[in-house]
């Protein structure tokens, strides 16, 4: 099973981040957090690793008491983002995503698992980002939307590229020029998952599913294999936790 939830943060009370930074995150993460000195960049990291400790916690994977400070985000050499919780090492696979105010994060308990997430604010997307980021059959697609449709189009279209090659491990080292996102009925994306289909060049893609939805302004993707299944956990209040 993976676990996914989302949050936004654009309504949050004021942060006590000193306190919030003492009571819930652990000296290494402190260190890490201090790295940013831009306050947008701060917001974000803290709002993504809170949601992803909220999970976890929420899940209750361990067998004795969990408190959100054993629970920390670490990152592979290739940026890869992974679950550590005291006492028991690596767990499982994670995967998360921020803009804009928003965080999606997704978890699964079963190593073995590979799923990536991403999440886009919708807004217009330039053509230099077309040119260098979409294919040709891509570009045509789009070019027959009115603006509104092209601005959620266009959306879905980088995030369902983000999300696969964040499933691969591969990142931005794929051209994705050679990953092609099929146009889409987006009449369902607001009413739920919908899946997006998708062929990559040199590449047999059978096993991976692509799924969108849009939701408060968003864009969410998630590129999972189809042996998996999905559950939301709804969390309230990112920041207003007792444990």
């Amino acid at each position: 099973m993976i676990y996914w939830t989302f949050s936004s943060f654009t309504n949050s009370p004021p942060l006590k981040i000193a306190q919030t930074l003492e009571r819930f995150f652990s000296i290494l993460e402190i260190e890490e957090f201090e790295k940013f000195k831009i306050p947008k960049r701060q917001l974000e990291w803290l709002a993504s690793r809170m949601l992803v400790k909220r999970l976890v916690h929420q899940l209750a994977i361990s067998d004795s008491p969990l408190s959100l400070r054993s629970v920390t985000v670490q990152k592979e050499i290739t940026g890869v983002p992974y679950v550590v919780m005291e006492g028991m090492g690596r767990v499982g696979w994670l995967s998360l995503s921020h803009s804009h105010e928003g965080v999606l994060t997704a978890f699964s308990q079963e190593g073995e698992a590979r799923f990536g997430v991403d999440l886009e604010f919708i807004e217009p997307r330039s053509l230099q980002l077309f040119l260098d980021y979409f294919t040709a059959t891509e570009i045509a697609w789009l070019s027959t939307l009115n603006e509104k449709e092209k601005d959620l189009c266009s959306n879905i279209v980088w995030s369902s590229k983000e999300a696969f090659l964040k499933a691969i491990e591969r990142g931005l080292s794929l051209d994705t020029r050679k990953i092609n996102i099929h146009p889409c009925d987006v009449s369902y994306l607001s009413k739920g998952w919908t899946e997006i289909n998708f062929e990559v060049d040199g590449m047999v893609t059978g096993e991976w599913q692509l799924l969108a939805s849009s939701h408060q302004g968003y864009v969410m993707t998630i590129c999972l294999q189809r042996a998996r299944e999905l559950k939301r956990v709804v969390l309230q209040d990112l920041f207003s936790f007792d444990e």
